[in-house]
């Protein structure tokens, strides 16, 4: 019999990076204790994702980010504790469903190869090496192109998670070649440009143009704006296949959450 503390376990005994005395990657809702035979793994704990998980008979749910609007990161408490007026109902149907919420955040974000920093670059298919590998980023030498043509490939890549534009800051014909990412909403485009990238891809979460891009535009850096979710949910595909892997009698199922808005142009 597998419990869902049996899965904590396994993550924590391979995560030494994490600090497990002061990580969020602890149970949010439920019972740690209850056996489980079905586990639904997505980006984020949605209604829609949740009730979903449910439907499907899951007796699990493992996200990458958190339930609440106001849910502190490094807390190990259960969200409830941070719930909005508006967010109750929530924990009410959680408790009434008995699907038990686990975050996994900090040790998947981290992990060698297939967890969210690697995902991303390797989806992204830059065909270039790795110049830099300094948590949480790297910076990939490509071969030169203008950076709008680079734009567009960016947007092939993601488009099919349903992200119909990018934002792009930086002279266009300017040829690139070093291209940082980070780790999922990690992303301060000051550090990427002090690693020699030439163009960073950042997510639209904490990316605040009116401070670090004024700046990085003053300095010449050109850079990517894509939607946090999209740049971690190859990240989150790997979870839901590594645990399926690790625990070959559990039944793991993975939801796709999608960029949740559209672009609109002329």
């Amino acid at each position: 019999m597998i419990r869902a503390i049996d899965i904590h376990n396994h993550l924590r005994e391979r995560g030494d990076w994490v600090d497990w005395e002061r990580t969020t990657d602890t149970f949010k809702a439920g019972d740690p204790h209850k056996p489980v035979r079905t586990v639904a793994v997505a980006w984020k704990p949605t209604w829609d994702a949740l009730k979903e998980a449910h439907r499907r008979g899951a007796d699990l749910f493992v996200g990458h980010e958190s339930i609440c609007v106001n849910a502190v990161n490094g807390s190990p408490e259960p969200e409830v504790l941070f719930a909005l007026a508006s967010e109750k109902p929530k924990f009410e149907w959680l408790e009434r469903s008995g699907l038990t919420v686990y975050r996994c955040h900090d040790v998947w974000d981290r992990f060698p190869e297939i967890g969210i920093r690697w995902a991303w670059q390797k989806g992204l298919e830059l065909g270039g090496e790795i110049a830099v590998d300094r948590y949480p980023y790297l910076v990939t030498q490509v071969a030169p192109l203008p950076l709008g043509e680079f734009a567009r490939h960016v947007l092939e890549q993601i488009a099919p998670l349903g992200q119909n534009g990018v934002l792009v800051t930086g002279d266009l014909e300017r040829p690139i070649s070093r291209v940082a990412t980070g780790t999922g909403a990690i992303d301060d485009p000051l550090q990427m440009f002090e690693l020699g990238a030439d163009v960073a891809i950042v997510v639209d979460d904490y990316y605040r143009h009116v401070r670090e891009g004024a700046h990085v535009r003053e300095l010449g850096f050109a850079t990517i704006t894509v939607n946090h979710g999209v740049a971690e949910e190859w990240g989150v595909r790997n979870l839901a296949a590594y645990l399926g892997q690790a625990f070959p009698t559990l039944e793991v199922f993975h939801i796709e959450q999608r960029c949740p808005y559209v672009i609109v142009g002329d």
